[in-house]
């Protein structure tokens, strides 16, 4: 069936997002057609969105991948086709502690699972570890998280990356005062999404929701205006991300440490390879 005219634009419209950086959630696609003045914040243009991309892709003029859906991963069964298939993957996870050659720990909390993908590629590099709050934190991931501060024997961090809304905002005061109730107390930073944020990126505002027994407060201090965090630019949230955690680790030591795993992983593989 022929596409509408409409439809084939937004489609178009789209792909030049994607094609500058992908993958990215159908969320954050949306986000940043709205922040272009292409389409208007609306539940009903969200869906017409999300049946534009679907029809590309089923017809091969955006490819699958590029659109990826955080929440619906399926729980496979690692297998492998041999001993030297595992040494392959063994060597590959293989990393070592770069923690212990640190002046500081760092991690970093996200509010947005659809995001973590985007977070995970920068962590990785530097061994930073990611939690996933989808809101307000569990106390199991509070008291978890406490445990390994207190553990820590030098200064932690804790990167937040939040919507800012009225519960956004209010997450970076329950995290910091359940922590304390666990006995840790890290520097929490709210790193993003901030009103700096909007301003210079023209991140395309809603209202607060009234309903939000926090709004009237927030409304009082920042105004009657909230934006998620999808709405920032992939681009800005990694080097937002990245800027933050190498202003608290020492590169050096990273370095020494990475060339370290190297010369181990060689070994690793050449043992098992011979096994």
């Amino acid at each position: 069936m022929a596409r509408r005219e409409s439809t084939v634009r937004l489609i178009a419209l789209a792909r030049d997002i994607l094609t500058q950086d992908n993958p990215m959630t159908l969320r954050q696609v949306f986000y940043q057609l709205v922040a272009r003045a292409e389409l208007a914040n609306t539940l009903t243009r969200y869906k017409a969105l999300s049946r534009a991309l679907a029809s590309a892709r089923r017809d091969g003029d955006i490819p699958w991948e590029w659109i990826e859906d955080r929440l619906r991963v399926p729980r496979q069964v690692p297998m492998w086709d041999g001993l030297a298939d595992f040494a392959d993957d063994a060597a590959a996870s293989f990393a070592l502690n770069v923690w212990d050659t640190q002046p500081a720990y760092v991690e970093a909390w996200l509010e947005k699972d659809a995001l973590s993908g985007i977070f995970q590629d920068v962590l990785y590099t530097y061994g930073a570890t990611l939690n996933v709050g989808r809101g307000y934190d569990s106390w199991t991931a509070v008291h978890d998280a406490a445990q390994r501060y207190q553990a820590a024997e030098v200064p932690v961090t804790v990167l937040y990356f939040g919507d800012f809304d009225p519960s956004g905002e209010d997450m970076v005061r329950s995290l910091r005062e359940r922590l304390a109730e666990e006995g840790a107390r890290p520097e929490v930073v709210k790193c993003a999404l901030t009103p700096e944020d909007i301003e210079r990126y023209s991140l395309p505002p809603a209202m607060a929701k009234r309903s939000d027994s926090r709004a009237r407060a927030f409304i009082a201090k920042h105004g009657d205006v909230s934006v998620e965090l999808d709405a920032l630019p992939t681009s800005v949230l990694r080097e937002r991300l990245t800027a933050e955690v190498e202003a608290r680790m020492d590169l050096y030591a990273l370095h020494c440490i990475r060339e370290t795993e190297e010369r181990e992983r060689a070994e690793l593989v050449r043992r098992l390879s011979a096994a």
